[in-house]
Protein backbone atom coordinates (compact mmCIF):
# COMPACT_ATOMS: atom_id res chain seq x y z
CA UNK A 1 0.00 0.00 0.00
CA UNK A 2 2.32 2.91 -1.44
CA UNK A 3 1.62 6.01 -3.47
CA UNK A 4 -1.44 6.53 -4.36
CA UNK A 5 -3.27 3.57 -2.00
CA UNK A 6 -2.53 5.93 0.80
CA UNK A 7 -4.70 9.14 0.77
CA UNK A 8 -5.20 11.31 3.74
CA UNK A 9 -7.53 14.20 4.76
CA UNK A 10 -7.95 16.24 7.78
CA UNK A 11 -10.73 18.80 8.92
CA UNK A 12 -11.06 20.09 12.22
CA UNK A 13 -14.82 19.96 14.35
CA UNK A 14 -16.82 22.62 16.51
CA UNK A 15 -17.58 21.69 19.71
CA UNK A 16 -22.45 21.48 19.81
CA UNK A 17 -24.84 20.68 22.42
CA UNK A 18 -27.12 17.87 20.79
CA UNK A 19 -31.19 18.68 21.90
CA UNK A 20 -32.64 15.64 23.59
CA UNK A 21 -36.23 14.46 23.20
CA UNK A 22 -38.50 17.33 25.32
CA UNK A 23 -40.87 15.98 28.10
CA UNK A 24 -40.74 12.56 29.50
CA UNK A 25 -44.11 10.74 28.44
CA UNK A 26 -42.77 7.38 26.68
CA UNK A 27 -44.07 7.23 22.85
CA UNK A 28 -43.16 3.76 21.05
CA UNK A 29 -40.84 6.21 18.92
CA UNK A 30 -39.42 7.27 21.95
CA UNK A 31 -39.15 4.11 24.53
CA UNK A 32 -36.81 3.28 26.48
CA UNK A 33 -36.36 1.09 29.67
CA UNK A 34 -37.81 2.16 33.41
CA UNK A 35 -35.53 0.78 35.96
CA UNK A 36 -37.40 -0.75 39.40
CA UNK A 37 -36.02 -0.91 42.83
CA UNK A 38 -35.50 -4.43 44.04
CA UNK A 39 -34.71 -6.28 47.28
CA UNK A 40 -32.72 -9.43 47.99
CA UNK A 41 -33.77 -11.21 50.43
CA UNK A 42 -30.49 -13.07 51.78
CA UNK A 43 -27.62 -10.92 51.18
CA UNK A 44 -24.22 -12.72 51.13
CA UNK A 45 -22.38 -12.54 54.45
CA UNK A 46 -18.72 -12.51 53.12
CA UNK A 47 -17.73 -9.14 51.09
CA UNK A 48 -14.44 -9.20 48.91
CA UNK A 49 -11.76 -7.09 50.82
CA UNK A 50 -9.12 -6.35 48.22
CA UNK A 51 -8.34 -6.99 44.70
CA UNK A 52 -6.19 -9.56 45.74
CA UNK A 53 -9.28 -12.42 45.53
CA UNK A 54 -7.54 -14.95 43.52
CA UNK A 55 -4.19 -14.38 44.70
CA UNK A 56 -3.89 -17.93 45.97
CA UNK A 57 -0.07 -17.76 46.05
CA UNK A 58 0.04 -13.94 47.24
CA UNK A 59 2.03 -14.34 50.74
CA UNK A 60 4.73 -16.57 49.18
CA UNK A 61 7.40 -14.06 48.36
CA UNK A 62 7.84 -11.53 45.28
CA UNK A 63 10.48 -12.69 43.46
CA UNK A 64 10.76 -13.47 39.68
CA UNK A 65 9.43 -17.21 39.97
CA UNK A 66 6.15 -15.95 41.21
CA UNK A 67 5.83 -12.27 39.23
CA UNK A 68 6.81 -11.47 36.41
CA UNK A 69 9.76 -8.39 36.31
CA UNK A 70 7.87 -4.95 36.26
CA UNK A 71 3.98 -6.51 35.96
CA UNK A 72 3.96 -7.48 39.70
CA UNK A 73 1.05 -9.72 38.86
CA UNK A 74 0.89 -13.46 38.69
CA UNK A 75 0.35 -15.37 35.82
CA UNK A 76 -3.17 -17.31 36.38
CA UNK A 77 -4.78 -18.83 33.40
CA UNK A 78 -8.76 -20.06 33.36
CA UNK A 79 -9.55 -23.11 30.89
CA UNK A 80 -12.79 -24.79 30.61
CA UNK A 81 -11.70 -28.07 30.76
CA UNK A 82 -14.93 -29.86 29.82
CA UNK A 83 -17.15 -29.76 32.57
CA UNK A 84 -14.96 -28.33 35.05
CA UNK A 85 -13.46 -24.76 35.24
CA UNK A 86 -10.27 -24.84 36.39
CA UNK A 87 -7.84 -21.83 37.70
CA UNK A 88 -4.31 -23.10 37.14
CA UNK A 89 -0.74 -21.54 37.91
CA UNK A 90 2.76 -22.51 37.24
CA UNK A 91 6.39 -20.66 38.34
CA UNK A 92 8.00 -19.79 34.41
CA UNK A 93 5.69 -21.84 32.22
CA UNK A 94 9.00 -23.32 31.03
CA UNK A 95 8.17 -26.76 32.41
CA UNK A 96 4.45 -28.63 32.25
CA UNK A 97 4.32 -28.16 36.69
CA UNK A 98 0.80 -26.38 36.31
CA UNK A 99 -0.54 -26.28 39.91
CA UNK A 100 -4.76 -26.16 39.54
CA UNK A 101 -5.95 -24.53 42.73
CA UNK A 102 -9.25 -23.97 41.63
CA UNK A 103 -11.84 -26.59 40.02
CA UNK A 104 -15.96 -26.15 39.64
CA UNK A 105 -17.79 -28.02 38.13
CA UNK A 106 -19.30 -25.85 35.37
CA UNK A 107 -22.96 -25.60 33.44
CA UNK A 108 -21.84 -26.12 29.95
CA UNK A 109 -24.79 -23.87 28.56
CA UNK A 110 -23.51 -20.76 31.14
CA UNK A 111 -20.46 -18.77 30.86
CA UNK A 112 -17.58 -18.34 33.58
CA UNK A 113 -14.96 -15.73 33.26
CA UNK A 114 -12.53 -13.37 35.15
CA UNK A 115 -13.77 -9.72 36.45
CA UNK A 116 -12.47 -6.95 34.39
CA UNK A 117 -9.86 -5.61 36.45
CA UNK A 118 -9.06 -9.68 37.56
CA UNK A 119 -10.30 -9.02 41.11
CA UNK A 120 -11.95 -12.35 41.31
CA UNK A 121 -13.40 -14.83 39.25
CA UNK A 122 -17.37 -15.53 38.70
CA UNK A 123 -18.90 -18.43 37.47
CA UNK A 124 -23.15 -18.81 37.06
CA UNK A 125 -25.14 -22.14 37.52
CA UNK A 126 -28.66 -22.26 36.41
CA UNK A 127 -30.06 -20.18 39.53
CA UNK A 128 -27.28 -18.31 40.21
CA UNK A 129 -24.15 -16.21 39.63
CA UNK A 130 -21.17 -17.05 42.13
CA UNK A 131 -17.97 -14.76 42.70
CA UNK A 132 -14.93 -16.73 43.77
CA UNK A 133 -11.48 -15.68 45.23
CA UNK A 134 -9.98 -15.35 48.67
CA UNK A 135 -10.64 -13.08 51.64
CA UNK A 136 -6.87 -13.64 53.55
CA UNK A 137 -4.81 -14.34 50.73
CA UNK A 138 -4.29 -18.20 51.91
CA UNK A 139 -7.95 -19.36 51.01
CA UNK A 140 -9.68 -19.76 47.86
CA UNK A 141 -13.62 -20.23 47.97
CA UNK A 142 -16.78 -18.84 47.28
CA UNK A 143 -17.37 -15.61 48.40
CA UNK A 144 -20.76 -14.69 47.38
CA UNK A 145 -23.74 -15.68 45.64
CA UNK A 146 -26.30 -13.74 43.51
CA UNK A 147 -29.78 -14.91 42.82
CA UNK A 148 -31.24 -15.18 39.53
CA UNK A 149 -33.49 -17.36 38.16
CA UNK A 150 -32.50 -19.24 35.35
CA UNK A 151 -29.89 -16.73 34.21
CA UNK A 152 -28.21 -16.75 30.95
CA UNK A 153 -25.70 -14.50 31.08
CA UNK A 154 -24.13 -11.86 33.45
CA UNK A 155 -21.52 -8.87 32.65
CA UNK A 156 -19.31 -7.06 35.36
CA UNK A 157 -18.75 -3.32 35.01
CA UNK A 158 -15.68 -1.77 33.85
CA UNK A 159 -14.84 -0.34 37.76
CA UNK A 160 -16.64 -3.80 38.92
CA UNK A 161 -18.67 -2.05 40.62
CA UNK A 162 -22.14 -3.31 39.29
CA UNK A 163 -22.92 -7.00 38.22
CA UNK A 164 -25.60 -7.24 35.36
CA UNK A 165 -27.36 -10.63 35.33
CA UNK A 166 -29.78 -11.43 32.62
CA UNK A 167 -32.10 -13.98 30.76
CA UNK A 168 -34.66 -14.15 28.18
CA UNK A 169 -37.57 -12.31 28.48
CA UNK A 170 -40.80 -13.66 29.28
CA UNK A 171 -43.72 -11.56 28.19
CA UNK A 172 -46.22 -14.19 30.10
CA UNK A 173 -44.72 -13.77 33.28
CA UNK A 174 -45.05 -10.06 34.10
CA UNK A 175 -44.13 -9.57 37.49
CA UNK A 176 -40.59 -11.90 36.44
CA UNK A 177 -37.68 -10.02 36.11
CA UNK A 178 -35.48 -10.57 33.28
CA UNK A 179 -32.85 -8.01 34.23
CA UNK A 180 -31.07 -7.28 37.38
CA UNK A 181 -28.09 -4.76 38.79
CA UNK A 182 -26.14 -5.81 41.56
CA UNK A 183 -23.74 -3.95 44.30
CA UNK A 184 -20.57 -6.01 44.17
CA UNK A 185 -19.48 -4.76 47.26
CA UNK A 186 -22.36 -5.59 49.17
CA UNK A 187 -23.69 -8.47 47.38
CA UNK A 188 -27.24 -6.43 47.32
CA UNK A 189 -29.76 -5.99 44.81
CA UNK A 190 -30.25 -2.28 43.30
CA UNK A 191 -31.97 -1.71 39.72
CA UNK A 192 -34.35 -4.75 37.56
CA UNK A 193 -36.70 -4.77 34.88
CA UNK A 194 -39.25 -6.92 34.36
CA UNK A 195 -41.15 -8.58 32.07
CA UNK A 196 -44.23 -5.73 31.71
CA UNK A 197 -40.75 -3.14 29.86
CA UNK A 198 -39.99 -5.92 27.19
CA UNK A 199 -41.72 -4.19 24.09
CA UNK A 200 -38.64 -2.98 23.25
CA UNK A 201 -35.88 -4.68 25.05
CA UNK A 202 -32.44 -4.98 23.30
CA UNK A 203 -30.53 -8.19 23.16
CA UNK A 204 -27.74 -9.12 25.23
CA UNK A 205 -25.40 -7.00 26.41
CA UNK A 206 -28.59 -5.11 27.44
CA UNK A 207 -25.84 -2.46 29.26
CA UNK A 208 -23.03 -0.79 27.93
CA UNK A 209 -20.87 0.86 30.15
CA UNK A 210 -19.14 4.26 30.01
CA UNK A 211 -15.45 3.94 29.52
CA UNK A 212 -12.95 4.29 32.91
CA UNK A 213 -13.15 2.56 36.13
CA UNK A 214 -16.07 5.13 37.94
CA UNK A 215 -18.91 3.23 36.43
CA UNK A 216 -21.17 6.41 36.41
CA UNK A 217 -22.72 5.94 33.36
CA UNK A 218 -24.63 2.96 30.85
CA UNK A 219 -26.35 2.75 27.38
CA UNK A 220 -28.63 0.88 25.63
CA UNK A 221 -29.89 0.28 22.50
CA UNK A 222 -33.49 -0.44 21.86
CA UNK A 223 -34.67 -2.41 19.08
CA UNK A 224 -36.33 0.79 17.83
CA UNK A 225 -32.32 1.75 17.57
CA UNK A 226 -33.30 4.44 20.32
CA UNK A 227 -30.44 5.21 22.71
CA UNK A 228 -30.93 6.18 26.29
CA UNK A 229 -28.09 7.05 28.70
CA UNK A 230 -28.35 6.17 32.78
CA UNK A 231 -26.60 7.35 35.62
CA UNK A 232 -26.04 4.39 38.09
CA UNK A 233 -26.41 7.22 41.36
CA UNK A 234 -30.33 7.12 40.88
CA UNK A 235 -30.35 4.36 37.81
CA UNK A 236 -32.76 7.42 35.76
CA UNK A 237 -32.33 8.25 32.60
CA UNK A 238 -30.29 11.41 31.88
CA UNK A 239 -32.42 14.14 30.58
CA UNK A 240 -35.82 12.42 31.51
CA UNK A 241 -35.60 10.95 27.54
CA UNK A 242 -33.77 9.29 24.85
CA UNK A 243 -31.32 10.75 22.91
CA UNK A 244 -33.13 12.48 19.62
CA UNK A 245 -31.58 10.73 16.85
CA UNK A 246 -32.82 8.80 14.13
CA UNK A 247 -31.61 5.50 12.44
CA UNK A 248 -29.04 4.37 15.16
CA UNK A 249 -26.75 1.35 14.03
CA UNK A 250 -24.62 0.71 16.93
CA UNK A 251 -22.86 2.72 19.75
CA UNK A 252 -19.35 1.78 21.55
CA UNK A 253 -18.40 4.24 24.60
CA UNK A 254 -13.85 5.28 25.06
CA UNK A 255 -12.47 2.75 26.85
CA UNK A 256 -11.22 5.79 29.33
CA UNK A 257 -13.68 8.12 29.81
CA UNK A 258 -17.84 8.74 29.03
CA UNK A 259 -17.29 9.70 25.30
CA UNK A 260 -19.88 7.78 23.07
CA UNK A 261 -19.29 6.71 19.23
CA UNK A 262 -22.62 6.82 17.69
CA UNK A 263 -22.79 4.94 14.16
CA UNK A 264 -26.49 6.62 12.65
CA UNK A 265 -28.13 7.54 9.53
CA UNK A 266 -28.87 5.83 6.05
CA UNK A 267 -28.14 7.18 2.93
CA UNK A 268 -25.29 8.69 4.25
CA UNK A 269 -24.01 7.24 7.30
CA UNK A 270 -22.60 9.38 9.62
CA UNK A 271 -20.66 9.25 13.06
CA UNK A 272 -21.28 11.26 16.36
CA UNK A 273 -19.14 11.63 19.03
CA UNK A 274 -21.11 13.06 22.30
CA UNK A 275 -19.04 14.13 25.67
CA UNK A 276 -21.85 12.76 28.65
CA UNK A 277 -23.77 13.49 30.75
CA UNK A 278 -23.65 16.77 28.96
CA UNK A 279 -24.33 15.61 25.43
CA UNK A 280 -22.07 17.84 24.03
CA UNK A 281 -21.17 17.18 20.11
CA UNK A 282 -17.75 16.96 19.99
CA UNK A 283 -17.47 15.60 16.67
CA UNK A 284 -19.72 14.56 13.80
CA UNK A 285 -18.47 13.10 10.42
CA UNK A 286 -20.54 11.80 7.34
CA UNK A 287 -18.95 8.40 5.75
CA UNK A 288 -19.68 5.63 2.76
CA UNK A 289 -19.99 2.31 4.15
CA UNK A 290 -22.06 -0.35 4.03
CA UNK A 291 -24.09 -0.97 6.93
CA UNK A 292 -22.99 -4.42 7.84
CA UNK A 293 -19.37 -3.73 7.28
CA UNK A 294 -19.00 -0.77 9.03
CA UNK A 295 -17.38 -0.93 12.88
CA UNK A 296 -16.07 1.37 14.99
CA UNK A 297 -12.32 0.66 16.64
CA UNK A 298 -11.56 2.51 19.80
CA UNK A 299 -7.71 2.50 20.81
CA UNK A 300 -7.54 1.51 24.62
CA UNK A 301 -6.17 4.67 25.42
CA UNK A 302 -9.40 6.68 23.87
CA UNK A 303 -6.85 8.31 21.79
CA UNK A 304 -8.11 7.33 18.27
CA UNK A 305 -11.31 6.07 16.86
CA UNK A 306 -11.25 4.08 13.92
CA UNK A 307 -14.48 3.36 11.35
CA UNK A 308 -14.47 0.65 9.06
CA UNK A 309 -16.24 2.73 5.25
CA UNK A 310 -16.21 1.98 2.35
CA UNK A 311 -12.85 1.80 0.61
CA UNK A 312 -10.92 2.39 3.92
CA UNK A 313 -11.31 3.63 7.57
CA UNK A 314 -12.00 7.50 8.90
CA UNK A 315 -9.59 8.32 11.79
CA UNK A 316 -10.81 10.66 14.63
CA UNK A 317 -7.94 12.05 16.50
CA UNK A 318 -9.97 12.59 19.95
CA UNK A 319 -7.33 14.17 22.32
CA UNK A 320 -6.41 16.68 19.50
CA UNK A 321 -7.73 20.16 19.10
CA UNK A 322 -11.23 20.41 17.53
CA UNK A 323 -10.77 16.34 16.62
CA UNK A 324 -9.63 16.14 13.34
CA UNK A 325 -9.99 12.91 11.08
CA UNK A 326 -7.83 11.67 8.99
CA UNK A 327 -9.01 8.94 5.76
CA UNK A 328 -6.68 5.89 4.60
CA UNK A 329 -7.71 4.28 1.67
CA UNK A 330 -7.72 0.51 1.05
CA UNK A 331 -9.20 -0.19 -1.99
CA UNK A 332 -9.25 -4.77 -1.38
CA UNK A 333 -10.83 -6.63 1.27
CA UNK A 334 -10.28 -6.16 4.96
CA UNK A 335 -10.02 -9.46 6.78
CA UNK A 336 -8.21 -7.78 10.33
CA UNK A 337 -7.72 -4.15 11.92
CA UNK A 338 -6.19 -3.74 15.17
CA UNK A 339 -4.46 -0.63 17.46
CA UNK A 340 -1.54 -1.17 18.98
CA UNK A 341 -2.38 -0.94 23.15
CA UNK A 342 -1.64 2.15 24.43
CA UNK A 343 0.21 2.92 21.18
CA UNK A 344 -0.12 4.69 18.10
CA UNK A 345 0.08 2.24 15.73
CA UNK A 346 -1.96 -0.03 14.15
CA UNK A 347 -2.37 -2.95 11.72
CA UNK A 348 -4.53 -4.24 8.71
CA UNK A 349 -4.59 -7.59 6.85
CA UNK A 350 -6.56 -6.84 3.61
CA UNK A 351 -6.60 -9.04 0.39
CA UNK A 352 -7.53 -12.13 -0.90
CA UNK A 353 -6.63 -15.48 0.24
CA UNK A 354 -4.91 -17.61 0.35
CA UNK A 355 -2.32 -15.17 -0.04
CA UNK A 356 -2.75 -11.73 1.80
CA UNK A 357 -0.91 -8.13 2.77
CA UNK A 358 -0.26 -6.81 6.04
CA UNK A 359 0.45 -3.29 6.49
CA UNK A 360 1.83 -1.53 9.42
CA UNK A 361 0.47 2.55 10.22
CA UNK A 362 1.55 5.54 12.91
CA UNK A 363 -0.74 7.96 13.76
CA UNK A 364 1.93 9.52 15.31
CA UNK A 365 2.45 12.78 13.05
CA UNK A 366 -0.51 15.17 13.41
CA UNK A 367 -2.54 15.07 10.23
CA UNK A 368 -0.72 12.10 8.80
CA UNK A 369 -1.08 8.43 8.90
CA UNK A 370 2.54 7.42 7.58
CA UNK A 371 2.63 3.93 6.61
CA UNK A 372 5.59 1.68 8.46
CA UNK A 373 5.93 -1.41 6.28
CA UNK A 374 4.16 -4.08 4.04
CA UNK A 375 4.20 -7.24 4.29
CA UNK A 376 2.91 -9.43 1.15
CA UNK A 377 2.52 -12.59 0.36
CA UNK A 378 1.03 -13.80 4.02
CA UNK A 379 -0.88 -16.36 4.83
CA UNK A 380 -1.98 -14.47 7.89
CA UNK A 381 -6.06 -13.83 8.69
CA UNK A 382 -5.53 -12.80 12.23
CA UNK A 383 -3.45 -10.54 14.14
CA UNK A 384 -2.75 -10.37 18.12
CA UNK A 385 -1.01 -7.37 19.40
CA UNK A 386 0.85 -7.81 22.73
CA UNK A 387 -0.52 -5.80 25.49
CA UNK A 388 3.08 -4.16 25.88
CA UNK A 389 2.24 -2.86 22.16
CA UNK A 390 5.95 -3.85 20.70
CA UNK A 391 5.22 -7.34 19.01
CA UNK A 392 2.54 -8.61 17.21
CA UNK A 393 1.60 -11.99 16.66
CA UNK A 394 0.48 -12.83 12.89
CA UNK A 395 -1.80 -15.94 12.98
CA UNK A 396 -3.08 -17.86 9.97
CA UNK A 397 -5.42 -20.48 12.17
CA UNK A 398 -6.81 -21.65 8.98
CA UNK A 399 -2.92 -22.84 8.08
CA UNK A 400 -1.74 -23.45 11.31
CA UNK A 401 1.18 -20.63 11.19
CA UNK A 402 2.24 -18.42 13.77
CA UNK A 403 4.54 -15.33 12.68
CA UNK A 404 6.02 -13.48 15.83
CA UNK A 405 7.11 -9.80 14.24
CA UNK A 406 8.60 -7.08 16.02
CA UNK A 407 7.22 -3.51 15.12
CA UNK A 408 10.22 -1.74 16.73
CA UNK A 409 12.33 -3.03 14.33
CA UNK A 410 9.51 -4.55 11.44
CA UNK A 411 11.05 -7.55 11.31
CA UNK A 412 10.31 -10.72 11.36
CA UNK A 413 11.55 -13.27 15.19
CA UNK A 414 10.56 -16.66 14.27
CA UNK A 415 7.32 -18.33 12.30
CA UNK A 416 5.88 -21.42 13.51
CA UNK A 417 3.84 -23.76 11.42
CA UNK A 418 1.23 -27.26 12.59
CA UNK A 419 -0.28 -25.24 14.96
CA UNK A 420 -3.68 -26.77 15.69
CA UNK A 421 -5.70 -23.64 17.62
CA UNK A 422 -8.43 -20.86 16.77
CA UNK A 423 -7.34 -18.86 19.14
CA UNK A 424 -4.09 -16.68 19.92
CA UNK A 425 -4.50 -15.28 24.17
CA UNK A 426 -1.13 -13.02 25.08
CA UNK A 427 -1.02 -12.80 29.03
CA UNK A 428 -1.02 -9.31 30.29
CA UNK A 429 2.78 -8.90 30.52
CA UNK A 430 3.57 -9.62 27.34
CA UNK A 431 5.85 -12.71 28.07
CA UNK A 432 3.62 -15.74 27.44
CA UNK A 433 1.51 -16.29 24.08
CA UNK A 434 -1.20 -19.37 24.53
CA UNK A 435 -2.88 -21.00 22.03
CA UNK A 436 -5.62 -23.05 22.40
CA UNK A 437 -8.28 -25.08 20.16
CA UNK A 438 -11.86 -24.24 21.85
CA UNK A 439 -15.20 -25.39 20.84
CA UNK A 440 -18.66 -23.69 21.61
CA UNK A 441 -20.21 -24.75 24.38
CA UNK A 442 -23.51 -25.98 23.05
CA UNK A 443 -21.08 -28.86 20.59
CA UNK A 444 -19.49 -30.34 23.69
CA UNK A 445 -20.25 -33.97 25.04
CA UNK A 446 -20.18 -34.87 28.14
CA UNK A 447 -19.45 -38.21 26.84
CA UNK A 448 -16.45 -37.10 25.33
CA UNK A 449 -13.00 -39.53 25.56
CA UNK A 450 -10.16 -38.21 25.22
CA UNK A 451 -6.77 -39.51 23.51
CA UNK A 452 -3.92 -38.50 25.61
CA UNK A 453 -2.29 -37.35 21.80
CA UNK A 454 -4.62 -35.78 20.63
CA UNK A 455 -3.77 -31.83 19.62
CA UNK A 456 -7.37 -30.30 20.11
CA UNK A 457 -7.59 -31.23 24.24
CA UNK A 458 -4.68 -28.81 24.64
CA UNK A 459 -3.13 -25.75 24.93
CA UNK A 460 0.20 -24.73 24.37
CA UNK A 461 2.49 -22.29 25.86
CA UNK A 462 4.56 -19.91 23.89
CA UNK A 463 7.67 -17.46 24.48
CA UNK A 464 7.24 -13.77 23.53
CA UNK A 465 9.52 -14.86 20.97
CA UNK A 466 8.02 -17.78 19.55
CA UNK A 467 9.86 -20.76 21.72
CA UNK A 468 7.45 -23.71 22.44
CA UNK A 469 7.78 -23.84 26.32
CA UNK A 470 5.39 -26.57 26.95
CA UNK A 471 2.07 -28.02 26.01
CA UNK A 472 -0.54 -29.10 28.70
CA UNK A 473 -3.13 -32.18 28.08
CA UNK A 474 -6.82 -31.39 29.05
CA UNK A 475 -8.61 -34.27 30.00
CA UNK A 476 -11.45 -33.38 27.58
CA UNK A 477 -11.85 -30.48 24.79
CA UNK A 478 -11.57 -27.14 26.06
CA UNK A 479 -14.54 -24.48 25.56
CA UNK A 480 -12.64 -21.38 27.34
CA UNK A 481 -9.29 -20.18 27.97
CA UNK A 482 -8.20 -16.10 29.34
CA UNK A 483 -4.98 -15.00 31.18
CA UNK A 484 -6.24 -13.59 34.44
CA UNK A 485 -6.36 -9.78 33.78
CA UNK A 486 -4.11 -7.41 35.09
CA UNK A 487 -5.41 -3.77 36.82
CA UNK A 488 -6.53 -4.43 40.72
CA UNK A 489 -6.02 -2.87 43.48
CA UNK A 490 -3.58 -5.12 44.76
CA UNK A 491 -1.15 -5.31 41.55
CA UNK A 492 -0.70 -1.26 41.85
CA UNK A 493 0.22 -2.19 45.66
CA UNK A 494 2.77 -4.48 44.59
CA UNK A 495 4.45 -2.59 41.68
CA UNK A 496 5.28 0.20 44.36
CA UNK A 497 7.07 -2.62 46.68
CA UNK A 498 9.40 -4.48 44.30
Amino acid sequence: MRGDTCTISTRRRTYRRIESKAGSSRSPEESYLQFIKIETKNPPTSIPCSSSLTRRFFDRPLDSKCFNVGVGALDQLFIRDGTLDKLIWNDNWSVDETVSFFRYLADKKLPSRWSPLGSFFVSSNYNLVIIWGSRYYTDFGRLMRFNHYQVEEFDISPGEKYLVTYNRPDPTDPNGLWLKIFDVSTGTGIVGLNNADVADSPQWPVIRWAGGKDDTYFATLSKSNTVSVYETKTFNLLGKAPLKLDDVIDISWSPTEAVLAILCGEKPLKVLLLQIPDEVKLAEKEITAIVGDCKMHWQSNGEYLAVNTYGGFEFFRIKEKGIPTDFLKVDKKILAFAWEPSGHRFAVIYGDEPTLTVSFYSMKTPGKVTELTTLSNKQADSLFWSPKGNLVVLAGLKEGKLEFFDVDRLAQISSVANVKANQVVWNPSGEYVATVSTIPQEEFDSDWCSDPNDPLDRFTIWSSGGDCLFVHQCQNRIMQLDWRPYGGIIDDDMLKTQ
